[in-house]
């Protein structure tokens, strides 16, 4: 099940009377619109404002027709009259807007209910030339709901996608504030380890049983070869630019991402880059003799967590040892 931050995407989103815009390159990070909960009170970097939302900048026009939610720039249509109309404030305007961020108490396990990979990686097989974004996000569900700001698609894909949060048309203009039952958690524990699992660019997928999990140096014993094998503390401990990070989407969701070019690693020469990886998505400090998560005790617990069942590469949940992981092929460029 696919949260990420409170939308109308249900409905089917029309431009009017506008062309598609490429995003414009802004200086902040997008506001976080959906709650985010912290077990162990670190590991995601948030923008900062005033105490109360503030919207500033260029809006759009929205109301629903039916089914469909139309929005558009004023300066290319008018809203028919008698139809309710908001606003909407795109994320690269520099208004600010926070939903609501919990963090968790030393010694009090948060439970991750799902463990959501993108779409693209469940649902795509990628070629040698392929630039492939690698999203994690975890979900739980809240005792008590937080703060969340609804948001609405506007245009563009993957890099060049916006969204805006949905306001009154009114002076000043006020965003659309719900609450949620569910977060997204973030974690400086979490680890991301990339493995090709055969030197060969088989396309049949190699048993499961061949590879066994190593908690001590966090990757499988057994896979051809490691790419990635980087944790989120790691990364803020050293200062390294690459590897796993945490951050917020242009949705207002926070989750993990690594930006992976398979024909650009630096492979042994007998290790072809088409073939099966395995990706996993797992917690330092999960088990005793495993990866320790730095000077953090991990409170995250992904044991009980569900995934959704890509229909090209199945996500598992591992509860032994606290991870995920998905399978996926890479195919020669033609």
């Amino acid at each position: 099940m696919k949260r990420g931050a409170v939308n109308r995407a249900t409905r089917t989103c029309v431009l009017a009377g506008a062309v598609w815009l490429p995003a414009a390159a802004w200086a902040n990070p997008p506001n976080l619109s959906f709650p985010v909960v912290l077990p162990e009170g670190a590991g995601l970097s948030l923008r900062t404002g005033p105490t109360a939302p503030r919207l500033e900048g260029h809006w759009w026009y929205g109301w629903s027709e039916g089914q469909e939610t139309v929005v558009c720039a004023p300066s290319t249509c008018t809203p028919p009259p008698g139809v309710d109309v908001w606003r909407v404030y795109p994320q690269d305007e520099g208004g600010y807007w926070r939903a609501g961020v919990r963090a968790g108490t030393p010694g009090a396990s948060v439970d991750v209910s799902e463990v959501d990979w993108s779409d693209a990686l469940e649902n795509t097989t990628w070629s040698t030339a392929s630039a492939v974004r690698v999203e994690t996000t975890l979900y739980t569900a809240l005792a008590e709901p937080l703060p969340a700001y609804e948001m609405l698609h506007l245009y563009g894909q993957g890099n060049r996608e916006m969204r805006g949060v949905v306001a009154s048309n009114t002076e000043p203009s006020l965003p659309s504030l719900t609450e949620s039952g569910d977060a997204t958690v973030v974690t400086p524990c979490a680890r991301l380890t990339l493995q090709k699992l055969e030197a060969s660019d088989s396309a049949t997928r190699p048993s499961s049983e061949r590879f066994h999990w190593n908690a001590a140096v966090g990757e499988w014993s057994g896979a051809a070869y490691t790419l990635v094998n980087s944790a989120l503390w790691e990364k803020a401990e050293r200062g390294h630019g690459d590897g796993l990070s945490a951050e917020v989407d242009i949705g207002g969701r926070a989750l993990f991402r690594y930006d992976w070019e398979p024909g650009r690693a630096a492979l042994p020469s007998h290790v072809s880059a088409a073939g099966w990886y395995r990706l996993t998505f797992s917690l330092d400090g999960s088990v005793a003799g495993g990866k320790r998560c730095g000077a953090y005790v991990l409170n995250t617990s992904m044991t009980e967590a569900e995934v959704e069942v890509g229909e090209q590469y199945p996500a598992v949940v591992d509860p032994v040892w606290n991870l995920s992981y998905l399978d996926v092929y890479v195919r020669q460029k033609d």
